[in-house]
């Protein structure tokens, strides 16, 4: 025989919670009606008579009655779910007005029972009976309200205030105010709240929970001068990424830990003190550009429906491309990759979230032309995206061989098979090391560029190259790597302290990629809008900041010297390059200069024998040849 569940048998905690609250209430609300009673007929004894008629007959089934009134108003009302620790106004609110509402059903019963049963009872006893009750019941809600204010008030006056942060708080609208109420209510949670922050001029010189508004950012050295914080919670739920970099920008000089609640997209959303989550700032968030709108029409172009091959399927760029490809309603993935690990993990990810009859995995290199054929024949992919590519310039720098190979003769192979199998749409994915390159990588991807801008001219396959800058969080990019050395303890190494780059995030950058397929049509280089590149050193602080380190203090920042091939900067594109905008924000279009298409051949064809001679010297030789090495030897 099968033994019994004890879980099955027991009464949860939330529903013993429950059961228990609601028991109080009825024993409370028995004893409120009896003191009601007492109260308005404690001279009559003996004389029925003085009482309404019929009451004292009936005066046990009022009883029942008015108490069952009373509970299942409070029932319907919501006030045996909100948490009690996390009490705030509006549960005060909603609570009174649940007697309210029980003493108007109470009347209308009273009239009711008057009317068929010649049953009568006063209404001062039902006033005085819900006051009692709502008095006694609050007990159980809201007792820890009056001493966590008594504590509050006390830790506001010490200057010793133990574990407790003494917080401003950033934003007086309805969040901020939650937020202060919750932190008075719940000292446990250690938040101090002493000041808040806002810019409106109305709020100014007012409280919130007797907290008082002390004034804007821009007053922030003040603010922070008289009340010492320990901490700030930004607690504005409407901001954009650039405001919300501004606010932290400002409150970063004074290396405090920063929390932040989570952004809505409808600022008017009502929500529970106890709903708001207080997070870290991520490093994506604080790159300060807000993220352009994504074109569903332009997506829909190129994905929706279609089958769809994307190379290098496994890696950072790639694996996100096949992420937003099978949500935005593909035929069908091909996953190319010869990544066997990456492709694996991606795999057991992908397994979960998808029908696993949407996508097929297929491992193996664009460098072999033969599979390349055999998976265009098997699947007949109408659109390809090739983000297959090696990628570390200081790789690349002493495997030059390798990087044409695989970034220039495997995009060629894939060009010819795309074209020989009849695919619509071809989308290079390339990068800003691939203007004016100073390295092997960045000169090896502007040839594949060349490639596409030759082929396209001629060929009937709509195609373009996608020319953008850093991603965040990619495989053996900085973020990762200095928050690996934060971890360890380590010292921040890095080039240069004035080495900047432009950063993207990888879901905005395939976002802005997808769309692009739309716009592919004759070899076009259309470049994504990365807004204003950053300084490594800042991006390294903001890093070590969000740790809850001081950078130079707690952190270390080395300088090391540029390596091999690296630039102090990148363009997005050439000096001779005209840029025009396309029908979507965010995405240029570069014109570009013609390219002799007979010379371009004739050094492929070299480039071709040296690199499968393994002729380091040459293969280097030839790309420069091929690409003008304007940083290479400055």
């Amino acid at each position: 025989m099968e033994k019994p569940n004890i879980q099955s048998i027991l009464i949860s905690k939330p529903k013993l919670r429950i059961f228990l609250m609601v028991l109080y209430d009825i024993l409370f609300a028995g004893i409120a009606f009896y003191l009601a009673h007492f109260t308005i007929f404690y001279r009559i004894t003996e004389d029925n008579s003085a009482f309404p008629l019929n009451y004292d007959a009936y005066v046990f089934f009022i009883a029942i009655v008015s108490v069952a009134i009373n509970v299942t108003v409070l029932a319907i009302m919501g006030n045996y779910k909100f948490i009690r620790k996390y009490a705030n106004l509006i549960d005060v609110f909603k609570y009174l007005l649940s007697f309210i509402i029980s003493a108007f059903i109470t009347i209308i019963f009273k009239i009711f029972l008057w009317w068929f049963a010649d049953v009568n009872f006063w209404i001062p006893v039902i006033i005085l009976y819900l006051t009692f009750s709502a008095l006694f019941s609050s007990i159980t809600r809201f007792f820890t309200i009056v001493p966590n204010y008594i504590k509050y008030v006390k830790s506001t006056y010490s200057k010793k205030t133990g574990e407790l942060k003494r917080t401003i708080v950033v934003g007086a609208g309805y969040t901020g105010s939650l937020l202060v109420d919750r932190f008075i209510n719940n000292l446990h949670e250690g938040y101090l709240p002493v000041a808040i922050v806002d810019d409106d001029k109305t709020k100014q010189g007012n409280t919130i929970c007797d907290v008082p508004i002390v004034g804007g950012i821009d007053k922030l050295d003040k603010i922070v001068k008289r009340y010492t914080p320990d901490a700030f919670v930004i607690a504005i739920t409407s901001l954009t990424k650039s405001q919300l970099r501004g606010i932290y920008n400002a409150c970063a000089v004074y290396q405090l830990p920063i929390k932040v609640t989570p952004q809505i997209a409808d600022a008017s959303l009502e929500i529970a003190a106890s709903a708001i989550s207080l997070n870290e700032i991520d490093i994506e968030t604080l790159l300060g550009r807000d993220e352009f709108k994504v074109n569903f029409d332009l997506i829909n172009a190129s994905i929706k429906d279609k089958v769809v091959l994307v190379t290098g399927g496994a890696g950072s760029i790639g694996s996100e491309l096949c992420r937003q490809i099978l949500n935005f309603g593909c035929k069908r993935l091909i996953i190319f990759d010869q990544h066997e690990n990456g492709m694996f993990f991606l795999d057991q990810e992908f397994k979960k979230k998808y029908d696993v009859e949407k996508y097929s995995l297929v491992v193996g290199t664009v460098r072999e032309k033969d599979k390349l054929k055999k998976v265009f024949e098997t699947y007949k992919p109408e659109t390809v995206f090739h983000a297959a590519a090696y990628k570390h310039v200081p790789m690349m720098e002493i495997s030059p061989t390798e990087a044409v190979k695989n970034n220039v003769f495997g995009t060629l192979n894939l060009i010819e098979c795309a074209e020989e199998y009849g695919v619509k749409k071809f989308v290079l994915i390339s990068t800003d090391k691939a203007v004016n390159p100073s390295n092997v990588m960045g000169a090896s991807k502007r040839i594949a560029e060349m490639l596409i801008e030759t082929r396209g001219k001629t060929s009937k396959m709509n195609m373009a190259a996608v020319r953008f800058g850093n991603v965040l969080g990619s495989t053996g990019s900085v973020v990762p790597i200095f928050l690996e050395q934060i971890k360890k303890g380590e010292a921040i190494t890095l080039t240069d302290r004035n080495i900047k780059r432009y950063f993207m995030s990888i879901p905005e950058a395939v976002k802005l990629v997808l769309q692009t397929g739309a716009f592919a049509d004759n070899g076009e280089i259309f470049v994504l809008d990365m807004g204003e590149p950053l300084y490594i050193y800042d991006l390294a602080c903001d890093l070590i900041r969000l740790c809850g380190l001081e950078p130079e203090k707690d952190v270390e920042i080395k300088i090391t010297g540029l390596r091999p091939g690296e630039k102090m900067f990148e363009e997005l594109r050439y000096d001779n390059e005209s840029v025009d905008t396309t029908s979507h924000s965010g995405i240029l279009i570069n014109k570009m200069q013609d390219i002799d298409l007979v010379d371009f051949n004739l050094k492929l064809e070299k480039l071709l024998k040296y690199s499968l001679d393994e002729n380091v010297e040459k293969v280097t030789e030839t790309i420069f040849e091929i690409v003008p090495d304007k940083f290479r030897n400055s």
